[in-house]
């Protein structure tokens, strides 16, 4: 018999774990934006960032925050609502353990005059986000990119499709429905991508997209459909009937999470942070101690990329993830309540609310936490002693 011995894998550094953690973190916000925006695709194609802030309607009563402050609309705007019907996003019920499909929507609002768009982002009919980003991208404000789907027209993939820009490539149907298919050409006049494509399925007798795909041709990776957004245009809102609540210094064109005031904290020093017992796995959780726990503030930032929305956080770090929890404030990029007795599992990310305490779970740094694994590790929270 012959024994074949393999060298031990080398196990990584301390340092390098930290450097890790904070990858993944930052992984899991882009992860979020992008399911909450729709197709990863889609959202690196539009290129810019996103900051949360406040919509607020004539007569609803809701005040500016503070640190924020109104900005009216003008002109008319326009308004759709799109699905992302490839996200990767679970909901986990804890009672049962049953997973099933997240719906993952958003809803946009769109003024031209000013340059701002809102969405709102949800998750089976939950607020998970509040956005607006100011769309102009040149500082004398001449040149807007509205977000989709109302960019369509500027990039030639509107109907009719722009000469040398988009072209029809074919009917099909969506939802039942029958499409004709546009897809945007790699330059003017080059032809279509002979890797990828985006796609726009218009409603053949009203003209009015339907939906919204990419797809691959070929390549390391499975060739087919890689995302899929429906959308819905809703009726034009009066320019009058909306108020946008942005950041003092302006609603930036490239938003950055924004920390500030970090430091390491007894347990004790952590539950008068916001006022409540903080939710922990115990001195550790499956082999994972906890390390340490830090206090802080965390936000988002406005157009001079300085902190707005800055909320109270505890972290409590057990080396591969790190539990986030948040009070009765919460930051801007979690706007709504969550569900009791749910686990919305987004992969590399886990969040949840518990006793008043909203929690995000940071992790993942092999792989992304499975919906079953996400499920346990919210039972096992319990407020600290």
């Amino acid at each position: 018999m012959t024994v074949v011995e393999t060298p031990p894998q080398r196990q990584p550094s301390q340092d390098e774990l930290e450097a890790l953690i904070e990858e993944a973190r930052r992984r899991t916000r882009r992860r979020r934006l992008a399911y909450i925006g729709g197709a990863l695709g889609v959202a690196l194609a539009v290129g810019v960032a996103l900051i949360i802030v406040v919509l607020m309607r004539v007569g609803s009563g809701t005040a500016v925050p503070k640190g924020f402050v109104a900005l009216h609309s003008r002109g008319p705007v326009l308004h759709a609502r799109l699905e992302d019907l490839n996200a990767q996003v679970k909901t986990v019920a804890l009672a049962d353990g049953s997973v099933k499909p997240t719906r993952v929507t958003r809803e946009v609002w769109w003024n031209e005059s000013t340059g701002l768009y809102r969405t709102v982002y949800r998750y089976d009919g939950v607020v998970i986000g509040d956005l607006v980003q100011d769309g102009c991208i040149t500082p004398n404000r001449r040149i807007c990119m509205p977000p989709a789907p109302f960019d369509l027209q500027v990039k030639g993939r509107g109907w009719p499709p722009k000469k040398h820009y988009a072209r029809r490539v074919g009917t099909g149907t969506f939802r039942g429905r029958p499409v004709v298919w546009v897809e945007g050409l790699v330059s003017p006049g080059n032809g279509t991508h002979p890797l990828s494509g985006d796609q726009v399925g218009y409603d053949p007798v009203t003209h009015r997209p339907l939906v919204l795909r990419q797809i691959v041709r070929t390549g390391s990776g499975p060739r087919g459909i890689f995302s899929t957004t429906a959308v819905t245009l809703l009726p034009v809102l009066p320019g009058k009937q909306v108020t946008f609540a942005v950041p003092d210094g302006g609603a930036p064109r490239n938003a950055d999470l924004k920390v500030a005031g970090f430091r390491k904290v007894s347990l004790d020093e952590a539950a008068n942070v916001f006022g409540r017992t903080p939710l922990w796995l115990g001195p550790s959780y499956k082999g994972h101690h906890l390390r340490f726990i830090q206090s802080g503030r965390e936000g988002s930032a406005n157009g001079k990329n300085r902190g707005a929305g800055m909320v109270p956080v505890i972290r409590l770090d057990y080396g591969p993830f790190r539990l986030e929890e948040f009070g009765d404030e919460r930051p801007l990029w979690l706007a709504g309540s969550l569900p009791s007795r749910k686990v919305f599992a987004a992969g590399w990310s886990t969040t949840l609310e518990r006793d008043g305490v909203a929690v995000n779970v940071v992790g993942g740094l092999t792989r992304p936490f499975s919906p079953a694994e996400a499920a346990a590790l919210a039972r096992a929270l319990r407020p600290a002693p």
